[in-house]
Order: structure tokens, then sequence, then C-alpha cells
């Protein structure tokens, strides 16, 4: 059975993030609103928080991968990427279920984000304000100090190699899949669209391994 870890510390939820931003963010340049050093962007803490839910959750990150194979949008091949994913990396120790939310899984990243806002790695902006109380989204930008301490920590701290790569997973994954689509897949699971809110999202690892399991079959790969 998967063992699950306790929550992450915000250091460790800090490290995630800014390998996030480095792999995951959108290119960004000049324009209104955007910090002169920022070099890439997430649009929305919605969007940061679904990216986090699969970086944090190796079962769910695996299903993806093969639902990418069975749609085509991914060659045979990341089928081993899926197995490494949900059995060669360690998972229980890496698993960190997060809470559902009004609008899918969630946790508090402010402890997080306020590491990397002090050591002037990230900027956050606000868009598209609703009233004097609330706006629509926070966009996060990883500027170039970010850039430069993501390459370090990936080339000098073996330990971090694990964030790193599992960034570098969900970005092989999702490619050229909208969020709605990352949402529709989430939504697909009993187990996470029937969570009430304020409690765990269950995992689904038995049925993604065996889902691996015959479609490893089916490829000649197993």
């Amino acid at each position: 059975m998967l063992a699950i870890s306790p929550l992450p510390t915000s250091g460790q939820t800090a490290t995630r993030v800014l390998f996030i931003l480095d792999r995951l963010g959108d290119d960004c340049g000049p324009a209104d609103g955007v910090p002169g050093s920022a070099v890439r962007v997430i649009q929305s803490e919605r969007k940061l928080q679904k990216l986090d839910f699969l970086v944090r959750n190796p079962d769910y990150l695996a299903n993806v991968i093969i639902s990418g194979w069975e749609e085509g949008r991914l060659p045979a091949e990341r089928l081993l990427d899926a197995r490494t994913v949900l059995e060669e990396r360690e998972p229980e120790l890496h698993t960190y279920r997060m809470l559902r939310g009004p609008h899918g899984a969630f946790e508090a990243l402010d402890n997080a984000l306020s590491l990397l806002l002090h050591y002037g790695l990230i900027a956050r902006r606000r868009v598209g304000r609703i009233s004097d109380e609330s706006v629509q989204r926070r966009d996060h930008y990883l500027l170039e100090a970010g850039a430069t301490k993501a390459k370090l920590l990936r080339d000098t701290e073996p330990l971090l190699t694990w964030y790193d790569q599992q960034t570098a997973y969900v970005a092989m994954a999702s490619q050229g899949m909208s969020g709605a689509q990352l949402k529709a897949l989430q939504y697909g699971h009993d187990e996470y669209a029937n969570t009430p809110e304020g409690q765990i999202i269950g995992g689904i690892t038995l049925r993604v391994r065996q889902r691996l399991e015959t479609a490893l079959a089916q490829e000649g790969l197993a």
C-alpha cells in the first residue's frame, strides 16, 4: 500500500513552486504590469494549484501520461515514464495529498510564496479587480534571480532532483493540454470529484497501476 507523506514544509513547498514556475511557466516579455526582470509567468493561483497537485501526486500524474498515450498525444515510450513516476521514484516518500477546495485541489501557499518573495526570486501581481477587496486572479512571475536559483539548485543539490524531475514530467504529460482538459481529467475520478470540501482528496494508485500494466502489455513494453 502506498504510504502518504505528511504535509510538506514551507521550504519544500517553496522549492517545488520555484521549479514549477521555472519548468511550467509561460515565457513572458515586457508588458504593462509585468516586472522588469520577469522571465516566466503562471497566470492565476488556481492554475498553480492544479500543477502543484500533479507534482505532489504521482498516481494522478501517471494517469495523465497514460491518458496522453490513449489519446495519441504522447508516444508509447512515455508509458515507461509513467512507470518511473508511479513505481521507481519513491512515490511513497513524495506523495503529499491535498485538500479539496471550492475549485478543486487546494493548499495555502502563502508561507512558501513569502519565502520566494523575500529572497527576490518571484513577484506577484493582482489582475482584474472585482471590488476593493477582491481581484480576479493573482499572476506569479519567475524573476531572473529565480531562474538562476533554480538552475543552481538543479546543478548542485542532488537531494532536490526529485522536485525538478517531477515538474519536467508534468511539463511532458500536459503538453498541448488546456487547463480545462487537465481539470476534466482530475474530476473524472470519483476520489477527486466526490471528496467533500475541506477533506483530503483520495488516491487512485491501484487503478492507475492496473491501467499502466494493461497499456505496457499492449505496447509490448511490460
